[in-house]
C-alpha cells in the first residue's frame, strides 16, 4: 500500500474526535499500511480521489449545498459475474451509491465515478437515513438551549451544564403519521461531574428531550420525577481497581521471523487462503472473494461475508426506555464507528494495521487509522493428533489461525467482530461485546431497601441506585455462499431415530435424512435438531459427494418479543436464528435499506415472501447471533469481554483432510 497521507478532516473528522473523547475513538497511534491512493481490484473501498468526484458530482445536481449533508458514501459492487471473472490488469467500472439529505429531503444517488457522471437520483418518500454524526454534535446543543429541559435541570439543583453529557439516540419506529416526516432524536443526558473515564455511572434519571433535527428544536420533555443521584462514581482505571493483583510477566503473541501474511491492497494471503478485505462505512469489514488453495488450485467457498444488522431492544416499560430498541448497524454505522485497534493491546504487536478512507457530512475524505487488524496466532491447541499405543507412533500438528478484526464502538458499547480463518478449512466468525452496561437511575441503594423488587424487576443493581437493564442482541450476518461455484443448494441433515429391535439387546439408533431447502425462507427447524449445508450441485469429491460447506451454529437465541410489537416488526430478521434466500445484489441489509424511524417490516421477511427457489442457484444465508443479557455485578463498572460464534467448515468439500501437509511442531521432523 501506499504511504500514509494527512486526510482533510471536515464535519464528521470533528465529530469522530469528540466522540473519541468520549468514547476512546480514534487517536494517533502506530500505522502500518495506510489508506489506497488508488483502486487496484474491484472491491477496493473508495478512495479519496473517488470521493472528492462524487462530491463534485452531487454538488453540480444542487444536492449537496451548505445546508445537505451526504449520510453515506460507498461502492457500489459490479456485477456478482464480473468480480469473479476478473483477473488483475483487466478494467472494471467504479461506481458508488450516495445517501443525502438535501432540502430536507432523503436522496439516493448512483455514481458512474469512472465516466465522472451521476446516473441517477431520487428521494426516498418516508423514510429516515442513518444518524451523522454532525447530527449527533448538535443535539445535545439544541436540548441545553430548551427552558422546558433547563426547568427540570432546576428541580434536580444543576445550573452548570458544562459536566452534563447528552446522548442523541435513535427514536426507533414512528407510528404517528403526523411525526413520519420529521427526523427525530431522543436525548437523555448523563452528570459527568468528578468521572474519569465511565460516564454511565450518574444517569439523570426520568428526564428526556426529543429533538426535531430539521427544525432544530425540542418537539417535548419528558420529566417523570426526580430520581436521586448515585452517590458513587465509578472508574475503570487501573489505579482505581483497589486490588494489588501483581503485574505479570509477559505472554505474548509474536512473529520473530516475520509474518506469514502478505497484503496488497485489500487482497489478503495467508497459508492456503486468499479474500479481499474493505471497510464499508455501514457495514464495517467486508469479506469478498474467499477461497482456499486445494492442490495447487484455488476453490471458492464464499463470494461475501460481512455483518448486515444488530437489533438491540432494551427491557423496560418506562417512556424514557421503551422506544430502545436499537439499529447498531443501520441507524448508526459500524464502519463509521470502527476504532483505532491499538498495537500490542487490541491486537498483537505484529498484526497488520489497515487505515481507510470515509466520505465526511460535506463529501470530504478523512483517514480513519488503524480500523481493521490482520494478524496470526497460535492458539496452543493441537490442530490434529493422534498418539497410537499399539506401535509407539504420535503424531500431532500445531494450531496457527489468522484473524480479521474490527472494534465499532456504539454509545457504551464496544464490539469486537472477528472473521478467523484456520488451517483445516474452517472459518470462525465471532462476535465479542464489551463496554458498559446501559444504566438506569433508581432510588434504592441495596436490595434490602423497600421497593428494591419492582425496582430491578427489569434490571440488576450493580451499584447504589444504579440497575443495568436487561436487553438483548441480534448480530445479523450475510453469508453469501458460492461453494465450488454459484449454482448452489441449502440442505438440512435431520437426525432421525430408528428403532432397530423392540426387544434386543439395542433397541434404537439415530440416522440422517437429507432434506434439500427448496425455496426461500426462515429455517423453523431447531437448530439443534439437524446439520445444515451448503452443497455444490454440479461438484463431486472423490467419494461421489457432492462438495459443500456446513454452517456450524453456536449458542443463540431468536428474539421472544411479541410479534406485533413495533420494535420486533422493525426487526423481523431477529424471529429466527437463520434465513436463506436467493441472491440479489441489492438485498444486502437485514432489516431493509433505511430502519431509523421505520414501523413496517422490511428486510428479510418482506424479501421471502416471493418464494424464490434457491435449489441448484446463487443462495444466501443469514445467520444471527443472538444473546440475551441479564447484567451482573460482575458487568459493572466495566464489563469482560462475552463471546458468541458460529463456524463454516468444509463437508465432503475436499477428498480428505486438507490439514494432513500442515508441517509439524518446530523440533519435530519426524
Amino acid at each position: 500500500m501506499q504511504p500514509a497521507k494527512t486526510s482533510p478532516f471536515g464535519v464528521v473528522g470533528r465529530a469522530i474526535a469528540i466522540v473519541a473523547a468520549l468514547y476512546g475513538g480514534h487517536a494517533a497511534a502506530e500505522q502500518r499500511f495506510a489508506a489506497s491512493l488508488q483502486a487496484n481490484h474491484p472491491m477496493d473501498a473508495l478512495t479519496s480521489a473517488e470521493i472528492r468526484t462524487a462530491a463534485e458530482l452531487l454538488r453540480r445536481a444542487g444536492k449537496l449545498g451548505r445546508s445537505d449533508k451526504l449520510v453515506s458514501l460507498t461502492l457500489d459492487e459490479v456485477a456478482k459475474s464480473e468480480v469473479r471473472g476478473w483477473t488483475p490488469g483487466k478494467p472494471y467500472e467504479r461506481r458508488a451509491i450516495a445517501v443525502l439529505i438535501a432540502d430536507a429531503k432523503l436522496y439516493e444517488a448512483h455514481l458512474d465515478l469512472k465516466a465522472s457522471v451521476l446516473t441517477s437520483i431520487a428521494q426516498v418518500d418516508r423514510r429516515q437515513a442513518a444518524l451523522t454524526l454532525d447530527e449527533f454534535l448538535a443535539a445535545p446543543d439544541v436540548v441545553k438551549a430548551d427552558p422546558r429541559w433547563r426547568a427540570a435541570m432546576a428541580k434536580r439543583n444543576i445550573s452548570d451544564f458544562a459536566n452534563v453529557v447528552c446522548f442523541p439516540l435513535t427514536v426507533g419506529p414512528v407510528l404517528d403519521p403526523a411525526l413520519a416526516e420529521r427526523r427525530l432524536l431522543n436525548v437523555p443526558c448523563v452528570d459527568r461531574s468528578g468521572a474519569e473515564n465511565n460516564l454511565w455511572g450518574k444517569p439523570i434519571e426520568n428526564v428526556m428531550a426529543t429533538v426535531d433535527l430539521t427544525n432544530k428544536e425540542v418537539t417535548s420533555v419528558i420529566d417523570l420525577g426526580v430520581v436521586p443521584a448515585p452517590p458513587e462514581t465509578p472508574s475503570h482505571a487501573w489505579k482505581k481497581s483497589e486490588h494489588g493483583r501483581a503485574v505479570p510477566k509477559p505472554v505474548e503473541i509474536a512473529a520473530p521471523q516475520g509474518t506469514n501474511v502478505t497484503i496488497d491492497g485489500g487482497q489478503v494471503h495467508w497459508d492456503n487462503w486468499s479474500f479481499h478485505v474493505r471497510l464499508d462505512p455501514r457495514l464495517g469489514a467486508v469479506l469478498s472473494l474467499i477461497r482456499y488453495r486445494d492442490r495447487g488450485v484455488f476453490r471458492d467457498i464464499a463470494y461475501q461475508i460481512s455483518t448486515s444488522e444488530m437489533f438491540v431492544p432494551y427491557m423496560d416499560p418506562a417512556p424514557t426506555w421503551a422506544f430502545r430498541g436499537y439499529m447498531d448497524i443501520g441507524e448508526y454505522g459500524f464502519g463509521l464507528l470502527s476504532t483505532q485497534l491499538r498495537p500490542g493491546e487490541d491486537c498483537p504487536a505484529s498484526a497488520a494495521f489497515l487505515d481507510v478512507t470515509i466520505a465526511d457530512a460535506k463529501g470530504e475524505p478523512i483517514g480513519l487509522k488503524g480500523a481493521v487488524c490482520i494478524f496470526e496466532r497460535p492458539t496452543g491447541d493441537p490442530l490434529w493428533r493422534h498418539d497410537e499405543a499399539v506401535n509407539g507412533t504420535y503424531e500431532m500438528r500445531p494450531t496457527t489461525e489468522l484473524v480479521v478484526r474490527m472494534a465499532p464502538v456504539v454509545g457504551n458499547y464496544d464490539y469486537l467482530v472477528d472473521y478467523v480463518f484456520g488451517q483445516a478449512g474452517d472459518i470462525d466468525v465471532k462476535l465479542g461485546a464489551y463496554g458498559i452496561d446501559a444504566t438506569k437511575g433508581a432510588a434504592v441503594m441495596t436490595l434490602a431497601d423497600p421497593g428494591a423488587e419492582a425496582e430491578t424487576a427489569n434490571g440488576t443493581l450493580v451499584a447504589k441506585r444504579l440497575i443495568a437493564v436487561n436487553h438483548d442482541h441480534y448480530m445479523s450476518f450475510r453469508i453469501d455462499m458460492d461453494v465450488d461455484g454459484t449454482d448452489n443448494r441449502f440442505v438440512e441433515d435431520r437426525f432421525v431415530p430408528r428403532r432397530i429391535s423392540v426387544d434386543g439387546s439395542r433397541r434404537s439408533l439415530w440416522q440422517v435424512e437429507r432434506s434439500p431447502v427448496l425455496t426461500e425462507g426462515p429455517i423453523a427447524l431447531p437448530l439443534s435438531a439437524a446439520q445444515f449445508r451448503v452443497e455444490s450441485a454440479s461438484r463431486r469429491n472423490a467419494q461421489g459427494y457432492p462438495t459443500g460447506y456446513q454452517l456450524l451454529p453456536g449458542h443463540t437465541a431468536a428474539s421472544i418479543l411479541a410479534p406485533d410489537d413495533p420494535l420486533q416488526v422493525r426487526a423481523g430478521f431477529a424471529a429466527y436464528p437463520l434465513w436463506a434466500t436467493a441472491y440479489a445484489a441489492d438485498q444486502r441489509f437485514a432489516s431493509g435499506p433505511y430502519p431509523n424511524e421505520n414501523p413496517d417490516a422490511d428486510g428479510l421477511p418482506k424479501w421471502v415472501q416471493a418464494q424464490r427457489s434457491i435449489d441448484g442457484r446463487d443462495l444466501v444465508l443469514w445467520y444471527t447471533i443472538g444473546f440475551r443479557h441479564v447484567p451482573r455485578a460482575e458487568d459493572w463498572p466495566v464489563m469482560p469481554g462475552l463471546w458468541h460464534s458460529f463456524r463454516l467448515r468444509p463437508f465432503n468439500f475436499f477428498d480428505q483432510s486438507p490439514a494432513l501437509d500442515v508441517p509439524p511442531a518446530t523440533g519435530r521432523t519426524q
